[in-house]
């Protein structure tokens, strides 16, 4: 049986309880039926946010069912299979007030992309590949409170001046085939958030400095997009 809790002290002072493989799969078996009414196959860049992901029993599971799919399409091209991987991973994120969840959920999903390339191909994924995975989960899957929606501290407290914000990752044929584009959001308005019938009108993000589009394995060195 999957062990549900690591500790009492955790329950009662953060009220950390993991969800089980099957009610996570029955769960997301929910969400790609309604997918499935729209397209065949769970959309590979489809986004999903889970706001509580401890160390990441949803997101891998999610992770999953995107690499089937991935390599159903791509595996005969190595190239295209890593762009796409990349892509996938791309599309998860996770809140976590836990610090030792973060790094955990983070290697998990490192760890299970790793296997899956290791067992299509018969060659451990790449130093550069690997490297450009662990850019996009560190700016994916942050340590903050969800409810707050800010950064939290080493000992897990909420940074409230800190508002969280997240990385958007999108596919771009220019300058080159297989780039990615960097957008920055950063949330500034936790009431509007949290309250979805507020009829306040502005807006509760502003976005951050764009960066230029890049070849997917060079994502670390995007420069920002010069202002006009």
């Amino acid at each position: 049986m999957t062990q549900q809790i690591k500790s009492k002290k955790r329950v009662a002072d953060h009220g950390e309880v993991f969800t089980r493989p099957e009610e996570v799969n029955a769960m997301i078996d929910m969400v790609e039926r309604q997918l499935s009414a729209v397209v065949d196959e769970m959309p590979i860049k489809a986004t999903f946010l889970e706001p509580a992901c401890g160390d990441g029993n949803f997101l891998i599971e999610i992770l999953k069912r995107k690499l089937n799919t991935v390599a159903k399409n791509y595996q005969k091209s190595p190239r295209e299979y890593e762009f796409y991987l990349i892509l996938a991973i791309s599309s998860l994120y996770g809140i976590e007030l836990l610090q030792d969840n973060v790094l955990k959920c983070r290697q998990r999903l490192l760890d299970f992309v790793k296997n899956e390339y290791q067992y299509l191909f018969g060659l451990p994924m790449t130093v550069e590949l690997e490297n450009v995975a662990k850019f996009i989960l560190e700016r994916n899957i942050l340590h903050g409170d969800a409810l707050k929606m800010c950064y939290a501290d080493q000992h897990n407290q909420p940074l409230e001046n800190q508002f969280l914000h997240f990385s958007q990752w999108s596919a771009m044929e220019f300058p080159r085939k297989f780039c990615l584009k960097r957008e920055e959001y950063q949330y500034t308005d936790v009431i509007q958030i949290i309250s979805r019938g507020s009829k306040r009108e502005f807006s509760h993000y502003t976005t951050l400095p764009k960066y230029n589009s890049i070849y997917f394995m060079e994502i670390q060195n995007a420069t920002p997009e010069s202002k006009l």
